[in-house]
């Protein structure tokens, strides 16, 4: 995987997740832990999608003000106030927008989704107090991650690159390393950076020990353009100015010949000063901006080692320390269920069956989304040839905007994904591979052909005949009743047999088989399989009445793999007839309306889960829109933007297994809690156990990721003391 940062998303929504689980520790010194890991890995996450160019230097140097000159703010401008020494603690995003006129704070914000703040998302608040964002600024505020500052377009046309004004640089300490760590972050991912800096900082020893600090490690592979703040003064002293910039061309160790290009003298307009200083050295900043926001990142590795570093070093201390402090809590506070060890035997047997099934189901997707690239890029070959190589497309391509030329390799790396055709028929036969084990013993080449639906999907053989599944299992059908329809005081239901704990880590496999199912018959999750959009709710009777045709050869044996799904999707398996199973499915009451209810409602989790996998229409198009701009060769840039395809389905694919295990687990913990009458604390213990491992899984999965792209070898060097 070339972008291995496409996977920060879900691991940044698992880490908020388990904020709000950690409550139930009842330590208010959890987020002093928690929220500046969040803060780190949400600022990888906007710099991976983002083109941020740095805005850095020591502590006073004129950051601040140099912003504040280049947008035109006043010196009493209340978002970005002057400060002298030590100001902004975080990062602070500028961001032009077209529709702002002046300038305004938002910001990205932690915000509760519950009254008792368990649950958290990321909402962009604006900020109608410009005191209270100047506050966040300087690390104010526990739930802000990042302040945000729209304003007018001036340099960028009010899309693309962003600034981003960091903290000033200081040695790193105990105090500072907080924030001190999230500026260095910000300098390595940025697609460039501007180093402020002043004459009396050039002249000084510890200033400039702290530039060879810089320029030994976040600095080491990249070309700042140096500002040296501070000169009105010398406004019309050229002389000056060149020794100046001769000065910052030697103390950050520039090349002596063409070193003076990457460095220029800026100021605010002087008291009384006759010469417009700002209009001086305004447009050659912009030039510069410019040609760095077209340039590619030449730290890219640097930028993945340092990722590297935060999940491998710094996340792994702090979900560790979590799950000692878990233990001990939940330890201390002590358990009165009886039933806990069965509990914990079946969700163990779950999660070790789901385990195991997601490496398989994650090799299975790499093989088809790999083929499928090897056949691309061969088209991709093909039309590169064809319609961008050689003197005839030149003469034809001569006079064409970078728009049109963007657009036409768009288009061909497009055609070419598209030329092996639809994933789909891979993905289903892949699902069969994966649940063939327990499922119907039958060939995936018979499973793909012509004939019934049934035997396309290798329930029944050739000659009708119902094929052998452990789906069917009468004891297997009996267990999944007990896990997922019975509930304490109930004595009715509920029998169980020695193949509880096997049912338990069979319901990974069963949810596949669904999937699987719901691939071949997509009116199993709502979607019109022509369309591959959700049915309305008023066709859902002519939808079942479809679905029951197509099942019309379910023998008792084969309904019972049915049955067996529908336990999955909590409707009642104890249903004889095929329609009210389909009905159930798809929350039809009798009158042939949607139902209502918890049971409808809960079925269409898995449901809705399951019908995600089919929602990949504008894939392509998204992949190629969150690519890196890079200034490149046709090819090479094609090439990127196709694998980048490639990722994007990859991941689309692995996620929506997560996602549909994660509704399956909930219904098997909600019938847990059902049949032994688990309490409120076991079912929050529950979450947190849960958060954590889904941590531990996504931290796992990008690690891996980063270390098969080639592109980050090491670890980053070890931090200052």
């Amino acid at each position: 995987m070339q972008t291995p940062e496409l996977l920060l998303t879900k691991l940044n929504q698992a880490l908020r997740e388990l904020r709000g689980a950690a409550r139930e520790l009842e330590d208010t010194s959890l987020d002093e832990k928690i929220l500046p890991i969040m803060r780190r890995l949400m600022l990888a996450e906007m710099m991976s999608s983002r083109q941020p160019i740095a805005v850095g230097g020591t502590q006073g140097a004129g950051k601040t003000t140099l912003v504040r000159t280049m947008y035109g703010l006043g010196e009493n401008d209340p978002w970005l106030p002057a400060n002298e020494g030590r100001g902004e603690t975080m990062p602070v995003l500028i961001e032009e927008d077209p529709d702002c006129e002046t300038p305004h704070g938002f910001l990205l914000m932690l915000v509760a989704t519950d009254a008792d703040g368990r649950y958290f998302e990321i909402q962009e608040r604006r900020c109608d107090d410009s005191r209270s964002f100047v506050d966040a600024c300087r690390g104010g505020g526990t739930n802000v991650l990042l302040p945000v500052l729209h304003v007018p377009p001036r340099f960028f046309g009010g899309g693309g690159p962003v600034l981003l004004l960091l903290p000033g640089y200081e040695k790193r300490s105990r105090k500072n390393e907080e924030w001190q760590d999230l500026m260095r972050q910000a300098l390595i991912g940025a697609k460039g950076c501007i180093i402020v800096t002043d004459s009396t900082r050039l002249a000084s020893q510890a200033q400039q020990d702290i530039v060879k600090d810089m320029l030994a490690g976040e600095l080491r592979t990249a070309r700042p353009i140096i500002v040296v703040a501070k000169t009105e003064a010398l406004a019309g002293n050229r002389q000056r100015l060149d020794e100046l910039r001769a000065s910052a061309v030697e103390a950050f160790g520039l090349d002596a010949e063409h070193g003076a290009a990457q460095v220029l003298c800026a100021g605010v307009n002087a008291p009384g000063a006759t010469i417009d200083y700002p209009a001086i050295w305004m447009p050659e900043l912009a030039a510069r901006l410019h040609d760095m926001s077209h340039a590619g990142a030449v730290s890219r590795q640097e930028q993945l080692a340092y990722l590297e570093q935060i999940l491998a070093t710094d996340l792994t201390m702090v979900v560790g320390g979590l799950r000692n402090q878990a233990t001990m809590h939940f330890r201390q506070s002590g358990t009165d269920d009886g039933a806990q060890e069965t509990i914990a035997a079946c969700l163990h047997a779950f999660d070790e069956s789901r385990k195991e099934l997601r490496k398989q189901y994650q090799r299975e997707v790499k093989a088809i989304v790999d083929t499928h690239l090897s056949e691309a890029d061969k088209e991709l070959d093909k039309r590169l040839t064809d319609e961008h190589e050689g003197f005839l497309n030149k003469i034809k391509n001569f006079g064409s905007t970078s728009t049109e030329d963007k657009n036409r390799i768009e288009a061909s790396v497009l055609g070419a994904w598209s030329k092996p055709g639809s994933l789909a028929p891979a993905y289903t036969a892949a699902l069969g591979t994966l649940t063939s084990a327990v499922g119907p013993k039958q060939s995936q080449e018979a499973v793909l052909s012509v004939g019934t639906p049934l035997q396309r999907l290798g329930y029944v053989d050739a000659g009708g005949k119902p094929v052998t599944s452990e789906f069917a299992d009468k004891d297997v059908q009996d267990n999944l009743r007990a896990l997922m329809q019975s509930k304490a005081g109930d004595v009715t239901t509920g029998a169980t047999n020695h193949k509880l704990e096997d049912t338990a880590a069979l319901l990974p496999v069963m949810a596949l088989e669904y999937t699987r199912i719901a691939s071949a018959i997509p009116e199993l999750v709502r979607v019109d399989s022509s369309t591959m959009q959700e049915i309305p709710g008023g066709d859902l009777t002519q939808a079942a009445q479809s679905i029951s045709k197509q099942f019309g050869e379910f023998s008792e044996a084969t309904r019972g793999i049915l049955k067996g799904v529908a336990a999955v999707m909590a409707v009642d398996i104890a249903a004889d007839g095929q329609a009210d199973i389909i009905n159930g499915v798809l929350g039809i009451g009798s009158g042939g309306a949607a139902a209502g209810g918890a049971a409808a409602a809960a079925g269409m989790t898995v449901g809705g889960a399951v019908a995600g996998v089919f929602a990949i229409g504008f894939l392509a198009h998204t992949a190629m829109k969150e690519m890196r701009n890079y200034d490149d060769k046709v090819g090479q840039v094609s090439r990127r933007m196709l694998r980048s395809i490639h990722d994007h389905y990859t991941m689309h694919y692995n996620e929506r297994f997560d996602d549909i295990m994660d509704q399956v687990q909930a219904r098997l913990k909600e019938g847990l809690r059902r049949r032994y009458g688990m309490d409120q604390r076991l079912v929050k213990r529950d979450r947190l156990t849960k958060a954590l491992a889904d941590v531990k899984t996504l931290q796992q999965d990008l690690l891996s990721q980063l270390a098969q792209s080639g592109q980050s070898l090491v670890l980053f060097r070890s931090s200052d003391a």
